[in-house]
């Protein structure tokens, strides 16, 4: 199976039809509706166009043709590229036909006798489903090179403190499993893993000095060290579809009980994902440890998690996490991140219908 290709400046049409009078008057129609048209006498010649000449934005086909049938014809443009929206022109009282036709990958059909302007407004419409399915696979390319580079990014902060090597992985892979264990979609999944793997990003703003003391800070460095948060969501502010992504990496040490920073929210007022990611950013803390706290051993940290239910950490958040631990074994293995080809192949099913 090919690629599908990118949607054509001038829209490229394939035109398959015994017909001569209505080979022509389609593709008179289409041209002055502005496509560029390709046109095939009989069924055999339109798959071999398929296949000769490919990148093709859409397929005009009869039923009733020599060699192979409109629905072949159909069926192979499916196994060329299923991208490209197909049409079949039928008889108006041949409904069952055009019905088959739909099964084998048609997006509709044009009952004879048609005009032009109807022609049109069909071939704009599936034109509009073929760019949708085209978007479709932009983001099959683009979302998982976009988890990466957030992943890049976060090390390369890390890089600042090297008490904190490979923190932003592992809090994806834990957040990962508390938004699974607690039963969220898809999509609220994805902004919670790159929210995790961003939500010290506001610590580029915080001085390299602050970020390596070994002992601790004074109050005039601990009102620095909480602007973190803050700057990190006015550097995301502009991404417009990452509004969940922002909140997260704003919110993260908000504490159940309203003792947080930097808006004292308290319990379900704290984004969900921002509750989250602050149990699993403590947890990590404690069993890796800082230059101003040795490393704790795992039971040693659940049970501070399990003593700062309803005080610092959403208890929900707490339990779905211990589970997760309870069934990983080891704390650094959790859990294989989502698809995101799985994620996208959902989104282009949906945009068919």
């Amino acid at each position: 199976m090919g690629a599908p290709s990118i949607l054509s400046i001038v829209p490229r049409v394939l035109c398959a039809d015994d017909d001569r009078l209505t080979r022509r008057f389609l593709s008179e129609a289409l041209a002055g509706g502005g496509y560029e048209v390709d046109t095939a006498a009989d069924g055999g010649a339109a798959c071999r166009l398929l296949e000769e000449r490919p990148g093709f934005d859409l397929l005009i086909t009869d039923h009733s043709m020599p060699v192979a049938t409109g629905i072949e014809v159909i069926e192979h443009s499916q196994r060329v590229d299923p991208t490209v929206p197909c049409i079949i022109v039928t008889a108006l009282h041949d409904l069952d036909l055009a019905m088959r036709a739909m099964r084998a990958g048609a997006v509709g059909f044009i009952p004879k006798p048609f005009k032009a302007d109807h022609l049109l407004t069909v071939a704009g419409r599936a034109l509009e489903r073929r760019q949708l399915a085209v978007e479709a696979t932009r983001l099959n390319l683009l979302v998982p090179m976009l988890e990466r580079f957030t992943m890049v990014l976060a090390n390369t902060l890390e890089s600042k403190d090297c008490a904190t090597n490979r923190h932003a992985e592992r809090l994806v892979g834990h957040s990962e499993a508390v938004a699974r264990e607690l039963g969220l979609g898809d999509d609220a999944r994805f902004s919670i893993r790159v929210g995790a793997c961003l939500h010290d990003i506001g610590k580029v703003g915080v001085p390299e000095t602050l970020l390596r003391k070994p002992g601790p800070l004074t109050a005039s460095e601990r009102q620095v060290m909480q602007l973190h948060p803050e700057i990190g969501a006015a550097i995301l502010e502009d991404i417009d579809t990452w509004e969940d992504v922002r909140l997260i990496v704003r919110h993260h040490h908000e504490h159940w009980n309203g003792a947080g920073y930097p808006l004292g929210l308290a319990a379900t007022d704290i984004p969900l994902g921002a509750r989250i990611v602050s149990v699993v950013d403590a947890f990590d803390v404690m069993v890796s440890g800082r230059a101003y706290a040795p490393p704790r051993p795992v039971e040693s940290a659940i049970d501070e998690l399990l003593r700062e239910r309803l005080r610092q950490f959403d208890p929900a958040a707490v339990d779905a996490f211990v589970a997760t631990l309870e069934r990983a074994g080891d704390y650094h293995d959790v859990v294989d991140t989502v698809s995101e080809l799985d994620l996208i192949a959902q989104r282009a099913k949906a945009f068919a219908i």
